[in-house]
C-alpha cells in the first residue's frame, strides 16, 4: 500500500559522507567597519560561512556572531553581524574558482 506512513521514504546509505552548501541571497553592507549581511533567514551564531562576492570576484570567510530580525517594507528580514576570519582559505578558493586577483 504505497503513500502510508509506515512506507520506507528514504533510504540513506550507510558510510555516505559529502558536503551541503546552501546558496542564499544577502545584501552585505559596511556597518560602522562592521561586516553585515541582511538576509531572509536568520543565521546561526559561531556558524561559519563563505560568502562570495561576485563582483570582487573572491570568497570571504566570516562567522556569524550575531543575527536578530527586522522588520522591513512589511516583511521579516534578519541582520547578520559577521566577522572575517583570518585564514588564508579566501584566497586559496578564489583562485581555486579562477577567480582570483
Amino acid at each position: 500500500m504505497l503513500g502510508r506512513r509506515s512506507y520506507t521514504r528514504v533510504a540513506i546509505s550507510a558510510g555516505a559522507e559529502g558536503v551541503l552548501s546552501l546558496a542564499r541571497d544577502v545584501g552585505i553592507h559596511l556597518d560602522n567597519g562592521q561586516l553585515v549581511a541582511i538576509s531572509r533567514e536568520p543565521g546561526v551564531l559561531g556558524e561559519t560561512v563563505v560568502v562570495a562576492v561576485p563582483d570582487e570576484g573572491v570568497n570571504i570567510l566570516v562567522e556569524i556572531v550575531e543575527s536578530r530580525p527586522f522588520i522591513t517594507d512589511g516583511a521579516v528580514r534578519h541582520r547578520l553581524w559577521l566577522r572575517r576570519l583570518n585564514t588564508d582559505r579566501d584566497a586559496n578558493e578564489s583562485n581555486a574558482n579562477g577567480r582570483g586577483r
